[in-house]
C-alpha cells in the first residue's frame, strides 16, 4: 500500500513539473490544452489499472466481485495503466495537432519528475531499516512490533483440532484476524486461498483466526469457510483474548511472521494474491 501512497506523491510532483514547464515553454492556451489532456490521460490510465484484475485474475473477480472495489491490477496492472495513458496522450495530442516533438518533449519531463520524485518521497517516507537477525541472539523481546517475537498460542480449528503458532516454526506465517460480516475480508479471502494453492505448504502457512466473539452467528462461520472453499487452517478464537492480544481493532488486520517467529509487518487492510507474494519473499 505504501509504495502506491509513494506513487501519487511523486504523480503530484510530475504535474507541478509539468505545469512549470509548460508556463515557459508553451504559449498559455496550447499548455492548458496540453495539462488538461495530461490530467485526463492519467485518470484513464488510473481506470485501466483500477479495472486490470478483471484481465489479470478473472477467476478471482467471479469468486469475488467486491475485489473490484479493494484492489487493483498490481504492478502488471499499472503497466497496463501506463501504456493506456501514454496511447490515450498521444491519439487525443495528435488530434489536438499537437507536434510529435512538444509530445515527446512533455512525455519525458512529466516521466522524469514521477520517478525523481518517487525516489525523493520513497527515501522520506521510508528510510532504510536495519535488518532483522537473529542469529547469535539470546533472546528476542515477545511483542507485536517488527523484530519482536511473535507471542504464542494455541486455538482449535473449525473440527475441532488444535493449532499452536510455535509448532509452525521453520515456516512462514501469515496471521490474519477476520470476521464473516467484513466486507473487505469477504474481498481477501479468496485472494488468501489461491496463494496457498500455489505454495509449498512445507515452507509457507496460512493462520485465518476468526475473531468468533464478533460473529452475530458463529454457525456462519463453518458455512463462510464451506462455500468459498478455504483449505487454510480457520481458528477460532472464541474468548477474544487472541484478537485482543494482537491489537486486531480494525479487521482484517494481518501479521507476516518468519520462519523464526519473529514478527516482520503488521498489515491493516485487506491484502490481495500479488502483495501476500511480494510480502512472502521478502522475509526468510
Amino acid at each position: 500500500m505504501m509504495k502506491w501512497i509513494v506513487l501519487g506523491f511523486a504523480i503530484v510532483i510530475g504535474f507541478i513539473f509539468l505545469k512549470l514547464w509548460m508556463l515557459r515553454s508553451q504559449k498559455e492556451e496550447s499548455g492548458k490544452k496540453l495539462f488538461d489532456l495530461a490530467l485526463n490521460s492519467v485518470f484513464w490510465g488510473f481506470l485501466i489499472w483500477k479495472g486490470s484484475l478483471l484481465l489479470l485474475e478473472p477467476k478471482l473477480i467471479i469468486e469475488s466481485p467486491m475485489s473490484l472495489l479493494y484492489f487493483t491490477g498490481g504492478t502488471n496492472g499499472f503497466i497496463l495503466g501506463t501504456l493506456g495513458a501514454f496511447i490515450y496522450f498521444f491519439v487525443k495530442a495528435r488530434k489536438l495537432r499537437i507536434t510529435n516533438l512538444i509530445i515527446l518533449q512533455s512525455t519525458v519531463v512529466f516521466a522524469f519528475a514521477v520517478m525523481s520524485g518517487y525516489f525523493l518521497v520513497n527515501l522520506f517516507l521510508n528510510p532504510d531499516k536495519p535488518k532483522v537477525n537473529t542469529a547469535g541472539t539470546k533472546t528476542v523481546e515477545i511483542g507485536l512490533q517488527e523484530g519482536n517475537k511473535a507471542p504464542d498460542f494455541q486455538l482449535k480449528t473449525l473440527n475441532g483440532t488444535d493449532v499452536k503458532l510455535s509448532d509452525l516454526q521453520g515456516k512462514k506465517v501469515i496471521l490474519n484476524f477476520w470476521a464473516t460480516w467484513c466486507p473487505p475480508c469477504k474481498a481477501e479471502i479468496p485472494h488468501m486461498q489461491d496463494f496457498y494453492e500455489s505454495r509449498d505448504k512445507t515452507k509457507v502457512e496460512i493462520l485465518a483466526i476468526n475473531l468468533t466473539t464478533s460473529e452475530k452467528n458463529p454457525g456462519n462461520v463453518k458455512k463462510f469457510v464451506k462455500d468459498k472453499n478455504v483449505t487454510f487452517p480457520v481458528l477460532l478464537d472464541n474468548d477474544g483474548n487472541i484478537g485482543d492480544q494482537y491489537q486486531a481493532i480494525t479487521i482484517p488486520t494481518s501479521y507476516l511472521i518468519d520462519s523464526q517467529g519473529i514478527v516482520r509487518k503488521k498489515i491493516v487492510g485487506p491484502m490481495d494474491k500479488d502483495m501476500i507474494n511480494q510480502l512472502i519473499e521478502n522475509v526468510d
